[in-house]
């Protein structure tokens, strides 16, 4: 949940400190659907909504009569979305009727109920809240403004304004204690009678704690009541006081969330206002890195893209050097100087087989990179880079969806991915576009985007599953609040979809569980992202049985697929990637081979990998012979230290290439591998570590 209010009304200009980022005019009804607009919901379901607000209003909700109210208020919000309303945060998370039992679960429900009753009655009841600020620096600080104009409900006392925080958001601590010092949030309002104190308060949810309550900054009316038309000023990085303004967050976004909460009296219940646009862009160039297919044939033409970031893997602000580009020592290109952070060569080829790599380095001499290596040649297999899995401001992330989309096509290059939001935080509008999303950015032959979704649930019902579909068309989520186990999910997908045409793949974190796997629907297991790496994980679905390859995925919150920074406190590393060996880069052909375990998985790196047992490819199935021989070419982005193999969960063969010859291999940095299981029958004496033989 979480998107932006799309207010068009216009309305009176709210006046600005010096310095601050000016504000865009005060509109519309957060959100809300317009008044005098004719009901959104149909006579039938007016009725159960006026029937659930009565029924909540006299008795509380409890185990009893969870599901019946869940699915009316699923029913209500999804309508309220669709027309244009915004759905208060965390509102369907709350919707668990298949699992609800926890009194905290069913108390939640009643204040959503509550809540979307006040904004269903009266569109004006909760105010207008507007900004637009920007675009700042990374890190940089600055000063800005949210500027809430009170509705028809006043803010009495014991109300008032919680300024929460985006738990993935990395700006600096706000603070109220000293107004020289920087990160010093204020409040100001046009009713002299207000006089606000600072305090916190509890707040639950991606604007506060997963695991529990978080304290979150509090402006709370201490006098007077702040009545209809009242304008609330929170200003971020208040420099009046000498202070030096907010420390900006490093990532770049088109929509960094700065959460605001109302208050209306001292029951304490918060009603979430919709988010604002303050956006955060890249500053000065520190590192260049470039994309490149992995493997073209002899004279085929192909495309470089040559990115221009900043030291948080931002793009990086004008003014940006030229650069100079080279293949394997020599020149290929040169890039004059200008403003754009990605510039894309086309018309490149080589003649010659082999392996070429590309370096990229600014022509003052100070700034270096690379790209991934391509491979040149007639036979080699295909490989297309995708993520498919990751997250932005629609589900607990950050960012709107074009620039999670603009992410992965324009600064990671992939050729596919995947925007699964978490079921539990998506509403119908949001589903539909991530389903326009996937028809207007996909290009056949360039980049395919697939249309999917994160199942979400805790570890003892099944664990977190990426759901992915062939084509967008008629697609409807098997959501966890209504399917919340494991078996229900895949006997929902099967119900409602052809199994040749969904994915399933199950990751580490939050993990699924390894003793369940639909062979039809599960193709994948993902053993790597931003969370850690897991090859424990995926096998303990070989151990249990489970025919299933391998991929790799970022899991980034921040809108930025398929090529992504470590952060501090918990994505502690870069994020993961899918290799999927194809013959062509559209809809069919790469989802064709993920159903068929042709794919490999890598920490980010575009490594090339090409293996076959018996000349057959990876995941198929090859006939039953005595003597196996495993052929194998492994080109790295670095040396290659070693290459394993692993049968069972036991290493049957093992190299370490650099003790073998590091000067030659520094030096060739590829090669073709060819082995096989030490000519069947084998002795044990023949194999110093002791494995048997296949």
């Amino acid at each position: 949940m979480g998107r932006g209010s799309g207010w068009t009304r216009p309305g009176r200009v709210s006046r600005c400190m010096p310095g601050l980022a000016l504000l865009s005019a005060l509109a519309g009804v957060g959100g809300a659907v317009p008044a005098g607009a004719a009901d959104y919901l149909s006579s039938e379901l007016r009725a159960r909504v006026d029937k659930l607000q009565a029924d909540v209003a006299a008795t509380p909700t409890s185990p009893a009569n969870a599901a019946s109210r869940a699915e009316v208020l699923w029913a209500w919000a999804n309508a309220f979305a669709l027309a244009g309303g915004y759905v208060p945060v965390n509102l369907t998370a709350a919707i668990r009727p298949g699992v609800l039992s926890a009194a905290g679960a069913a108390a939640a429900t009643d204040a959503y109920v509550r809540e979307l009753g006040l904004i269903d009655a009266d569109p004006k009841a909760l105010g207008e809240l507007r900004a637009d600020a920007g675009p700042f620096e990374a890190a940089s600080r600055a000063t800005f403004q949210q500027v809430y104009r009170v509705g028809t409900r006043p803010i009495r006392r014991g109300g008032g304004i919680v300024v929460a925080r985006h738990f993935m958001a990395d700006h600096g601590a706000f603070q109220t204690a000293d107004p020289a010092a920087d990160n010093h949030v204020s409040v100001q309002s046009s009713n002299a009678e207000v006089r606000f104190v600072a305090e916190t308060v509890p707040v639950v949810g991606m604007h506060g704690g997963f695991r529990g309550a978080a304290p979150a900054l509090y402006f709370r009316v201490a006098n007077g009541e702040l009545r209809t038309g009242d304008v609330v000023t929170i200003t971020y990085g208040d420099r009046s006081g000498g202070g030096g303004g907010l420390v900006m967050p490093t990532i770049s976004s088109d929509r960094m969330p700065f959460p605001l909460y109302v208050i209306l009296d001292d029951s304490g219940e918060q009603y979430s206002l919709p988010i604002q646009t303050i956006r955060i862009v890249g500053t000065r160039v520190a590192g260049v890195h470039g994309f490149a297919p992995s493997v073209v044939r002899p004279g085929e033409t192909f495309s470089l893209s040559v990115r221009a970031e900043d030291a948080f893997y931002n793009r990086a602000a004008p003014p940006i050097p030229a650069w100079q580009v080279y293949a394997n020592g020599e020149l290929l290109r040169e890039v004059p100087a200008g403003d754009d952070a990605i510039v894309v060569l086309d018309d490149l080829s080589f003649d010659a087989p082999g392996v070429y790599r590309i370096s990229i380095r600014a022509a003052s001499g100070d700034i270096a990179g690379v790209a991934n290596p391509i491979l040149v040649a007639t036979d080699a297999s295909r490989v297309f880079w995708g993520d498919t899995h990751g997250h932005s401001g629609f589900a607990e992330g950050i960012g709107t969806p074009d620039r999670f989309m603009t992410w992965a096509r324009d600064d990671a290059r992939l050729d596919f991915v995947t925007h699964s939001e978490h079921d539990i935080w998506m509403d119908d509008f949001e589903w539909q576009v991530l389903k326009d999303n996937v028809a207007s950015f996909s290009e056949e032959g360039r980049f395919v985007a697939y249309l999917g979704y994160e199942w979400t649930t805790a570890n003892v019902f099944g664990g977190h599953h990426n759901v992915l579909f062939r084509t967008p068309e008629d697609r409807e989520r098997i959501a966890t609040q209504f399917y919340p186990t494991l078996s229900r999910l895949y006997a929902g997908l099967r119900a409602k979809h052809d199994p040749r045409d969904v994915v399933v793949i199950p990751h580490a974190h939050q993990a699924g569980d390894y003793r369940m796997s639909d062979p039809e629907l599960e193709p994948l297991v993902e053993i790597m992202s931003q969370h850690g790496t897991f090859e424990w994980f995926g096998r303990m679905y070989l151990g249990h049985g489970h025919q299933v390859g391998f991929t790799a995925a970022s899991d980034n919150h921040l809108s930025q697929p398929g090529y992504t920074a470590p952060i501090g406190g918990g994505l502690a590393q870069r994020g993961g990637l899918g290799a999927v060996i194809a013959e062509t880069a559209t809809r069919d052909a790469i989802f064709d081979a993920m159903k068929a375990l042709r794919t490999y998985a890598t920490t980010g790196e575009r490594m090339i990998l090409d293996v076959e047992l018996n000349g057959v490819g990876m995941g198929q199935r090859a006939p039953f012979a005595q003597a196996r021989q495993i052929e194998g070419r492994v080109i790295g982005t670095a040396p290659i230290e070693t290459i394993t193999v692993v049968k069972n969960d036991q290493v049957l063969w093992s190299r370490d290439y650099l003790a073998v010859d590091s000067d030659r291999f520094k030096k060739a940095e590829t090669f073709l591998l060819s082995f096989q299981s030490e000519s069947m029958p084998m002795q044990r004496g023949d194999n110093p570590r002791g494995w048997r033989p296949w």
